[in-house]
C-alpha cells in the first residue's frame, strides 16, 4: 500500500522580532516528476504583526535562493519580494532530487535575518520546496556486504549468550500508570537506558509494546505514558537519565563528541554497533515482561530513531509494525552513484573523501540494505527540502522494502522538521486502541 501526502505550502510559522513571516511555496506540477518535465516553483514571502492580524505580502525585502540537483550541483542568486510570487522554472534530466530553498536577507543582502525558536536556538528565516524524478530508478552506490546477514547473526548470538539481567528502579507515575528507570547491561557497550511505563494492575500477556528510538543529541529518556500498553523510551546513547542539564551537555562535548563518525574505520567498532545492540536488548526485554500479549510490537522515532527503527524492524522479526519519521543512517554511499546524490546522515563520506575500509565498514550499518530484510506493516515520512536525511535516501528504503503494507508522506516543502508522522501514528493509535481493522 503506498499513500502519498502531497502539501505544496510550507505553514510553518518563522519569529523576527515580534513580527512572524513564512515563506508560501508552490509547484504547478506533482512532486513525483519525469526526467525533462519542467514544473514552475514560486515563492512568496508573508509576515504579519502577530496571531491576531492576517497575513500580509511582504514587498522589497532581498531574498536568497538556491536551487540544486541532488544537493551536488547548486545556482544561488538573489530575489527581491514583491506583489507577485517570485517564480522559476526548473527540471532535471536524470533521476533524482531537485529542491528550491530560500533564506531572508537583510536590505544590504548581507547577512541572513534570523530568529529564536521555542528552544532558545538560533535559526534563518527560511522556507523552499523540492520534487523528486522518477525515484523509482535510484539505486545504491555501493554495494551489499556478501557477509551482511552473517555479521548481524553473529551479534545476535553475541547478545543470546549475555544474560539479560534488569535493573529496575521505580519512579513518580501516576494512579493509573506505574514508571520504572530501567537498566540492561550489553556486551561490549554501555547499557540500555530507558524508562518504562505499564498500567497498573496490567494483566499476564494483555498488553501490546511500543517502543520508541531517539533522534540524534544527547539527553535522557522521555517518561511516556497514557497508553494501554507497554511503553519502552529508549535513551540512545546507554547514558543516564533523569539528570540536570549540564550533565547532557558535559558528555556531548566530551565522551560523545562527534559520535555518530566514532569508529567508522572497522565494522566492530561503529558507534552505531553498540546502539544497535541495546536496540535488539530492549526489543528481548519487552517481550520478556509477562505483561506483553505476544503478538504487537511496535517500534518507532524520528531521524536517528527512525534509522533505529527500521534497523530493528530487519534484526527482529517480531516488531509488528514500524513508523520512521524522516529516518536516517542509510545510502551511506549517495555521493559514490554513478549519478552523485547527497548521502543520508550522518554523512560519513564524500566522493573525494571516500576511504575503502570506511566505505566497508559503514556499509553493514545502512538501512537501505537493512530495509531489504523488513516484513511488517512500515510506514515513513520524508520532506523534499530535507538536507539531513534526503529525501532520496528515504526513498531508497521505501523501494527496498519487502513488505507489500507499506506507506510513504511526502511533504514537498517540509525540512527536517516538517515531515510529521501523520499516518503512522494515527495507525498506531488504531492499533493501541483496538480500532484497527
Amino acid at each position: 500500500m503506498k499513500t502519498f501526502l502531497s502539501v505544496a505550502t510550507l505553514f510553518a510559522i518563522l519569529c523576527l522580532g515580534a513580527v512572524e513571516y513564512k515563506f508560501e511555496c508552490k509547484s504547478d506540477k506533482h512532486w513525483n516528476m519525469k526526467r525533462g518535465e519542467e514544473a514552475l516553483f514560486t515563492v512568496q514571502l508573508l509576515s504579519r504583526a502577530d496571531k491576531k492580524s492576517p497575513w500580509q505580502i511582504v514587498e522589497n525585502r532581498k531574498v536568497r535562493y538556491l536551487f540544486s540537483e541532488n544537493d551536488v550541483t547548486r545556482k544561488a542568486a538573489f530575489f527581491t519580494t514583491g506583489a507577485k510570487p517570485f517564480s522559476i522554472k526548473v527540471k532535471m534530466d536524470k533521476p533524482g532530487w531537485i529542491q528550491l530553498r530560500c533564506n531572508l536577507y537583510d536590505d544590504a543582502g548581507k547577512k541572513p535575518a534570523t530568529y529564536k525558536d521555542r528552544y532558545g536556538t538560533v535559526r534563518q528565516v527560511a522556507g523552499g520546496i523540492g520534487a523528486l524524478v522518477e525515484p523509482d530508478k535510484l539505486e545504491p552506490g555501493i554495494k551489499e556486504p556478501a557477509d551482511f546477514d552473517a555479521f548481524w547473526k553473529s551479534q545476535r548470538e553475541l547478545l543470546n549468550k549475555h544474560p539479560m539481567k534488569a535493573v529496575l528502579t521505580p519512579v513518580k507515575g501516576t494512579p493509573r500508570f506505574q514508571i520504572w528507570d530501567v537498566k540492561i547491561p550489553c556486551p561490549g557497550t554501555r547499557p540500555v537506558s530507558a524508562y518504562m511505563s505499564i498500567p497498573a494492575g496490567a494483566k499476564p500477556k494483555s498488553l501490546p509494546a511500543i517502543v520508541y528510538y531517539h533522534a540524534a543529541g544527547v539527553r535522557s529518556s522521555h517518561k511516556t505514558s497514557g497508553l494501554q500498553a507497554i511503553q519502552f523510551n529508549v535513551n540512545a546513547h546507554g547514558i543516564l537519565n533523569g539528570q540536570p542539564k549540564e550533565y547532557y551537555s558535559k558528555m556531548r562535548d566530551t565522551e560523545l563528541k562527534g559520535y555518530s563518525h566514532a569508529g567508522k574505520e572497522d565494522r566492530d567498532t561503529v558507534y552505531f554497533r553498540g546502539m544497535f545492540l541495546r536496540m535488539l536488548r530492549t526489543l528481548d526485554y519487552v517481550k520478556s515482561r509477562p505483561e506483553w500479549d505476544g503478538k504487537t510490537l511496535i517500534v518507532t522515532g524520528g531521524s536517528m530513531g527512525g534509522g533505529q527503527s527500521i534497523a530493528a524492524a530487519a534484526l527482529d522479526p517480531q516488531v509488528t509494525l514500524v513508523s520512521a519519521g524522516v529516518p536516517a543512517i542509510g545510502d551511506h554511499g549517495g555521493n559514490l552513484a554513478p549519478i552523485p546524490r547527497r548521502p543520508g546522515w550522518p554523512q560519513y563520506y564524500y566522493a573525494k573523501t571516500a576511504k575503502s575500509n570506511v566505505v566497508k565498514a559503514t556499509s553493514y550499518y545502512d538501512n537501505v540494505f537493512f530495509a531489504r530484510r523488513v516484513k511488517c506493516e512500515v510506514y515513513l515520512t520524508t520532506g523534499l527540502i530535507d538536507r539531513t536525511c534526503p529525501p532520496t535516501s528515504v526513498w531508497l528504503y521505501f523501494k527496498n522494502l519487502k513488505t507489500a503494507k507499506k506507506n510513504l508522506e511526502v511533504y514537498p516543502c517540509g525540512d527536517h522538521g516538517g515531515a510529521p508522522q501523520t499516518i503512522g501514528q494515527k495507525r498506531i493509535r488504531e492499533i493501541l486502541t483496538g480500532k484497527s481493522k
